[in-house]
C-alpha cells in the first residue's frame, strides 16, 4: 500500500514509464509542462504505482483525447493534491456555456455540506485548457465519505440534483482507507458492492464500508 488514493493528482521528479515509445514522448512532454499525472489502480500488488494522463492533438482537434497509461515508483512523487473542486472546474471557459447548471450544483452541494471533487474529462479540461469535453460529456465526481450513512446521503443528493442538469453525473464515493464505490451502487439494495482502490478491485460486503 502507498497511502495514495485513486484520482489523486501527483507531480513527479522523473518521467514515468509507458508501454510504447510514442507514449513515452507524450509523457515526457506532459512532465516537462509540469502537469500532474492521476493515480490509478496498479496492475498487481508488486507493480509500481499506476498513473494516467490524457492528451489532445492540437493539429487534429477532431480526434478524441488519448488516455495514456503509465507507471512509476511512489518515491518519484514530489507533490500531490486531491482532484480539483467543483468550483474550480466551474470557472473554466468550457463550463461557462453551462454556468447555470454548475452554479445550481455548487449551491446545492454547499447547502448539503458536500465537498465535490471532479476527475475525468472535465478535470483535464480545467487543468489544461485543451478540448477534453464535448456536448455529451458526463461530469465525473468523487466525494469523500466516512461511512455508509454519509454515502447514502451523498448518493441521494447526486440522484436528486442530476435531474435538473444538462449533463449526467457519473463518479464515485471515496471511503478513506478502503477505496471507492460507484455512487449509483450505493442506492441499489445489494449485500455486496464493487470496491476499487490503488491495489485491488473486489466485491466486498456493504457492511465493510462502515469500519
Amino acid at each position: 500500500m502507498t497511502g495514495l488514493r485513486r484520482h489523486t493528482l501527483v507531480w513527479l521528479s522523473q518521467v514515468p514509464e509507458t508501454e510504447t515509445p510514442d507514449d513515452r514522448a507524450r509523457a515526457t512532454a506532459w512532465h516537462q509542462a509540469e502537469r500532474p499525472f492521476v493515480v490509478t489502480r496498479r496492475r498487481n500488488e508488486s507493480a509500481p504505482l499506476g498513473l494516467g494522463f490524457c492528451t489532445t492533438e492540437a493539429a487534429h482537434p477532431e480526434l478524441r483525447p488519448r488516455r495514456v497509461a503509465a507507471w512509476a515508483d511512489a518515491d518519484r512523487i514530489v507533490r500531490q493534491a486531491r482532484p480539483p473542486a467543483l468550483a474550480e472546474v466551474a470557472r473554466c471557459p468550457a463550463a461557462q456555456a453551462r454556468a447555470d447548471c454548475f452554479g445550481r450544483l455548487r449551491a446545492a452541494a454547499m447547502g448539503a455540506g458536500l465537498d465535490i471533487r471532479v476527475y475525468g474529462s472535465w478535470m483535464w479540461q480545467a487543468l489544461t485548457g485543451e478540448r477534453h469535453v464535448h456536448e455529451a460529456s458526463d461530469l465525473d465526481v468523487v466525494i469523500d465519505v466516512p461511512g455508509l450513512e454519509a454515502a447514502n446521503h451523498a448518493a441521494v443528493f447526486l440522484a436528486r440534483e442530476e435531474q435538473g442538469l444538462a449533463f449526467r453525473i457519473d463518479g464515485e464515493l471515496s471511503f478513506p482507507g478502503l477505496g471507492e464505490v460507484q455512487w449509483r451502487e450505493i442506492l441499489q439494495d445489494r449485500d455486496e458492492v464493487l470496491l476499487k482502490s490503488v491495489d485491488t478491485l473486489q466485491l466486498v460486503p456493504r457492511a465493510r464500508l462502515n469500519r
